[in-house]
């Protein structure tokens, strides 16, 4: 699904949180969009979903293939995402049912959106489990009960179940720990290349960037700051937003010591 964001302007109880954005996805490609806390990244991506606040004001163009999503009906939608559209948020803990068991939470979207008998969305169900490394036997089982990349693994799952042919990541290693994170990034850019789905991957770390798109926007206080080829941002920023960003990645990369030479090794390769 390619994305076209275009004069896009939203603010919250007069305050502008973002200003005249503009970002675009080509259908396949995986697109980073990288900024400080407060920044405005995940409004973005709350817009593309039609899940912004009440009492937010929208106005710009935000076009998924042909449609626009800015003053779309909430039928449409409900439609989008899930089906479409899947999204992959922060933290699993959070975001996923804590009454529900793994089973029922992957197979909801399926539920909603597609008529499949119970034992068809088990099936498949238990394929996409499969896929992102769990055991069948953890569709029993209750989030609480599971460590925190598994439970990441099963909210990839949950965005990926109905195929979806755009998925947003909004922050979806800031939680785990070191490793959880590199298998994180790996598994979900693995997948979305395999179902020939775009991406755009929300962060504030740059070595994650690195690892997950070959393209990004950097985000400073809800303006477009500078884009272009991840590599070459992150070799040669030009912004002293991006520099900022750069320099905590190079101390911080996904909390190892190494981590941003492999994450800079890699997007390199790309």
């Amino acid at each position: 699904m390619s994305v076209a964001v275009e004069g896009l302007n939203i603010a919250i109880g007069g305050t502008t949180i973002v200003a005249d954005a503009a970002l675009s996805i080509a259908d396949g490609e995986r697109v980073g969009l990288i900024g400080s806390s407060g920044s405005g990244k995940s409004m973005i991506s709350k817009a593309m979903l039609g899940l912004l606040p009440l009492n937010a004001t929208v106005s710009g163009s935000i076009m998924l293939d042909d449609m626009q999503v800015v003053g779309a009906a909430e039928r449409e939608l409900a439609d989008l995402r899930g089906r479409y559209v899947g999204t992959v948020f922060q933290n699993p803990a959070a975001s996923l049912n804590p009454v529900m068991t793994v089973g029922q939470q992957i197979g909801l979207p399926l539920k909603l959106h597609y008529d499949l008998t119970k034992d068809e969305r088990v099936e498949r169900v238990g394929a996409m489990l499969a896929k992102v490394g769990l055991a069948k036997e953890i569709a029993v089982k209750y989030p609480h009960e599971l460590s925190g990349g598994q439970q990441q693994r099963v909210g990839i799952a949950t965005a990926l179940i109905t195929s979806p042919r755009f998925i947003i990541a909004d922050e979806p290693t800031t939680a785990l720990d070191s490793m959880s994170q590199r298998q994180i990034v790996d598994l979900l850019t693995s997948l979305v290349d395999d179902a020939g789905a775009s991406m755009l991957f929300i962060t504030h770390d740059f070595s994650v960037l690195a690892r997950a798109t070959t393209r990004c926007y950097v985000l400073e206080s809800g303006r477009i700051a500078e884009s272009g080829a991840t590599a070459e941002v992150l070799a040669d920023p030009k912004t002293p937003e991006s520099e900022r960003l750069v320099s905590a990645a190079r101390s911080l990369t996904l909390r190892s010591a190494d981590g941003f030479q492999s994450a800079k090794g890699d997007s390199h390769e790309r």
